[in-house]
This record gives C-alpha cells, structure tokens and sequence, in this order.
C-alpha cells in the first residue's frame, strides 16, 4: 500500500492546506509533502518495507531496529495513540533548530517520493532519493518553510492517515496500547485485502484523481489558459531568476 499511503497523506494535506495558518508557498509545499511522508512512516518497522528501503542501507538499518523495539511489522508503530504522540513531540523537538526541521523535512519527502513513484521516483534508486529529498528540504527550510510551527500536527495526522487506511483493511491494525502486553488482537473494518483488485484499480485511481482536483481548485486551475497561470507563476515564485516582466505574489 505504499503508493497508497502516500497519496492518502498529500490529499489531506492539500485539502487541509487552506484551513490552517500556513501562508508562505514553501510552507504550503512542506505542509502537503510532510503529510505525504508522515502517511508512509508507520511501515519504518521493518528492514524489508517501501519505506524502509528509500535511502539503502541507513533506512533499512532504522526499520530493522524499530521492528525490533516495537514487536514487528504493524505493531508499535501502528497504534493509532502512542505513536501519534511520540510522532507529535518529535516534530517538535526537530523543529525547534533549522538542522533537525531540514533532517526531518527530508525524511518525509524521501518517503512521499518513495511511495508516489513520482516520474519513476520509487526506482531511481536510494543515493538519488537521498540527494534530491535532503536537498529539497534544505531548500524549502532557506526559503520560508523554517518557522513551520505545526509540524508536530501535519506528522501527527500523516500517521493517523496511515493507520486509518491500514484499518480498513482485512489485516487491520493493533487495538492501542493493549499490544504492549502481548495482546495480539488487531481491528479491521475489512473493506479489502492489501494489494486486492479494489486497492489498485478503484483506491489508488480515486486518491490520484482526488489530490488532483483538489489541488487544481487549489491553484485556481480550470481551464488551459488558467493552468497555463498557475505554471507561470510557479515558475517565477521557485525560480526568481526566470521571471520575465510583471509582479507575482509569493504566495499560492
């Protein structure tokens, strides 16, 4: 479900971007990115998953030892209230200096890029993910995205996205907390199996389809003409040194 899971958290995160107080564009930018990546962090919890095969070697090493420490694949890390929490005070703890808001950042696109494949992301290999997520991130922290304050809420509900759609599954997730007792039992809603026919040829077509819509509405996007603007002014607003004539807004 990884391209799900991603796709699941940057359509929340670009129906909610307008709802918060996140104004500056690379904000924005951040704001959709971290939800897309906070979606995929649960299945950091073992060496074998998308997730933790993004960077190579460092991420697998990371998803074997938490697998360890929190029982395994879908275990500690899918409870929807503990990890929640420990996901909100570290975003807090990383925002609080420009270094940890960058690492922090990075791991969330390099995990949104894994999991959306983007232009053939998920293959180009873990040294070229690393490269264009560390660097993206140390971008947008240099161009506005540094006072993110709201970091621990987008991480937070980039989680809970995450186990929202791993409920619905047959496999289901671990009743919270009960699981560090030893207690096994898992809830589901039992909509589909993961990776059934209903997962790839009706979830994953609608989650693409929607962030699209919502994302043109976004942007103002409803014509050629109108996605020819919005092209334009993104163009000006990244890449200052591009702008031809007239004023443009930072803001989108």
């Amino acid at each position: 479900m990884g391209y799900n899971h991603a796709a699941s958290g940057m359509l929340v995160g670009v129906a909610t971007v307008g709802l918060v107080p996140v104004q500056h564009w690379s904000e924005q930018v951040a704001w959709v990115l971290a939800l897309g990546g906070a979606a995929m962090s649960p299945d950091l919890d073992t060496g074998g998953s998308h997730a933790a095969r993004m960077w190579g070697a460092p991420t697998r090493l990371l998803g074997t030892g938490l697998g360890a420490v929190v029982g395994g694949h879908r275990q500690g890390t899918h409870d929807a209230v503990l990890v929640s929490l420990t996901v909100a005070v570290g975003a807090w703890l990383a925002g609080l200096h420009p270094i940890s808001l960058t690492v922090a950042l990075a791991l969330c696109i390099g995990l949104a890029l894994r999991g959306l494949m983007v232009v053939g992301a998920g293959r180009i290999g873990a040294p070229l993910n690393l490269i264009a997520s560390g660097l993206g991130a140390w971008w947008l922290v240099n161009n506005g995205a540094g006072g993110l304050e709201l970091l621990p809420l987008v991480l937070a509900g980039g989680v809970l996205v995450h186990i929202l759609g791993d409920l619905i599954t047959t496999e289901g997730v671990p009743i919270p907390i009960v699981w560090l007792f030893g207690v096994k039992q898992r809830i589901s809603l039992q909509l589909f199996s993961v990776n059934s026919r209903m997962e790839r040829a009706v979830v994953a077509p609608a989650l693409s389809l929607g962030t699209v819509f919502l994302l043109a509405g976004h942007l103002g996007i409803h014509d050629l003409a109108s996605l020819l603007e919005a092209g334009d002014l993104i163009v000006r607003t990244v890449l200052p040194g591009l702008a031809s004539t007239g004023s443009v807004s930072p803001h989108i």
